[in-house]
């Protein structure tokens, strides 16, 4: 058996075990039998409604109970009883479409579900024998078609664990906002009153305190300095004449403050991105490209605001207002620090990442109650086979889900390249926007629900529609037995009919 999420390893076979556990209390209590004690009696009265001329009742009834038993009892058998063995070493984490597209995604044991790993150990469920194999052949079937999906560059769910990547030390958290007060706002100040109008591309080079115009552009980040004395740089009397050597450091220029190898802000801004992440953006682009994209986010006043106490230096870092306007001006930013929270959870990155989880619960709450459904129905054909589509759709949409990230990869890449090529973003990078966007667009919010939700659940809709009709297909050869009897009554009373009418014509 095998599982395509982290929590689907763990459900699946928790799912099992509760299955079993509720078989048990049925066995036990003596219910499993009932529905055939009511199905027997069902089908005596049956016969005792038929005409005499049908014959001993006994005679008929004997034949119609055996083929009501014999059928229940080959359900249970094959849906109800457990018999094949189950455990948490023996249920498999499919990880073959990671190493398709060259992805390293660790093993449930190595992962945060380590400790469900062991809470799992030495415990054992067992599985029918239809249902095992239905197992096998949906995730047979959905891992051949993932197969046949070309492998995407997993944009969204990178930008994902971009976004929840927050600036952890509190000392570089606040170097951040130092630099955009003394670096950042002094240059933007220079640009905007050196110029009458700005390029396009000028505008968007600007937007962020790492620029690279400021870094590249004589008179900016090479000419401004650190207003603070920084450890990391020593004291040098020629760069940083003017200010007084206190011993704690020198006064470097914004361009080294930001790029200056370990000691740059930019290094160490990087650090906060976790390995994993890291690795997955190196495979996808450029070390200048990713870097840029991650830092644009990091150093974000949105990011620095989720990353603190709630300050940005979009607000300002050194407000020094008290009183009346110094509280309202608090609020204000706690105000705002709130909106940026809720805007900074981009709805169906979320979903995607819960999608999985919904699917693998739903595969539980069905494995579970498959005892309870089958008793009630009296262990009818037509429940297996609408429990098997049940579970077969269920299985599939993984595949829905696969096709769904391709395709908006291919939409995020035309739709970037399309405003690089027309200048409208930077060329170096064009996909910075994208990893710094919380929101996208509402025509791609209707696309993404589209393909993410509407597709699974039209998916699941046709086939429990389908499943219900070869239900209702597979319940009528199953009482395949009753179909001649009830062409013999019928065709013994058209004859009874006709030589009733013979009859009284002959009379006349």
């Amino acid at each position: 058996m095998t599982a395509n999420s982290f929590l689907e390893y763990f459900l699946v076979l928790f799912g099992w075990m509760l299955n079993n556990a509720l078989w048990n209390i049925l066995l036990s209590t003596g219910l499993f039998a009932l529905p055939l004690v009511f199905k027997v009696l069902g089908v005596w009265l049956k016969v005792r409604e038929e005409g005499a001329d049908e014959g001993n009742k006994g005679v008929l009834a004997l034949p119609r109970i055996e083929h009501a038993m014999y059928v229940s009892f080959c359900v249970m058998l094959f849906c109800c009883v457990p018999l094949l063995p189950v455990d948490i070493s023996t249920i498999k984490y499919d990880s073959s479409r990671a190493k398709q597209c060259g992805v390293s995604v660790p093993s449930p044991q190595n992962s945060g579900y380590k400790g469900l790993v062991n809470d799992f150990d030495g415990k054992t469920a067992e599985v029918p024998v239809w249902w095992y194999l239905l197992h096998m052949v949906s995730k047979g079937a959905t891992q051949a078609m993932i197969a046949s999906i070309p492998c995407g560059d997993q944009l969204r769910q990178l930008r994902f664990d971009v976004q929840n990547t927050k600036i952890r030390d509190p000392i570089v958290l606040q170097e951040v906002q130092s630099f955009a007060d003394q670096c950042y706002s002094r240059s933007y100040f220079k640009l905007k009153n050196s110029n009458s109008q700005l390029s396009d591309a000028t505008i968007n080079a600007v937007g962020w305190i790492g620029s690279s115009y400021f870094l590249n552009t004589s008179g900016y980040y090479d000419h401004y300095t650190s207003t603070e004395p920084r450890s990391q740089w020593p004291y040098d009397s020629g760069r940083d004449s003017g200010y007084p050597d206190v011993g704690r450091g020198g006064y470097p220029t914004c361009k080294q403050w930001w790029s200056d190898g370990t000691n740059g802000l930019r290094a160490r801004v990087l650090a906060s991105i976790d390995d994993s992440t890291k690795h997955a953006m190196q495979l996808k682009f450029s070390k200048d490209q990713w870097e840029e994209m991650a830092l644009r986010w990091l150093v974000s006043p949105r990011n620095v605001g989720l990353s603190g106490s709630g300050d940005t230096y979009a607000v300002g870092s050194s407000d020094e207002s008290s009183g009346l306007t110094g509280n309202v001006t608090r609020l204000v930013s706690s105000i705002g620090v709130g909106l940026k929270q809720s805007e900074a959870l981009p709805g169906f990155d979320a979903l995607k990442q819960a999608l999985p989880m919904i699917q693998a619960l739903l595969e539980m709450m069905v494995i579970i109650v498959i005892p309870v459904l089958m008793m009630f129905s009296a262990y009818e054909p037509k429940t297996v086979v609408t429990i098997s589509f049940a579970l077969f759709a269920l299985a599939f949409i993984t595949f829905w889900w696969e096709l769904a990230g391709w395709l908006d990869d291919r939409l995020i890449t035309i739709l970037y390249d399309s405003m690089a090529e027309q200048g409208i973003i930077n060329n170096s990078v064009p996909f910075a926007g994208f990893f710094s966007s919380t929101a996208d667009g509402w025509i791609m919010n209707l696309v993404l629900g589209m393909m993410y939700v509407v597709f699974p659940m039209f998916w699941l809709t046709m086939l429990s529609w389908i499943g219900i009709k070869v239900g209702d297909m597979a319940r009528a050869i199953s009482d395949g037995g009753k179909m001649p009897q009830a062409a013999g009554e019928s065709g013994g009373k058209m004859a009874a009919g006709a030589a009733k009418t013979a009859v009284t014509k002959g009379a006349k």
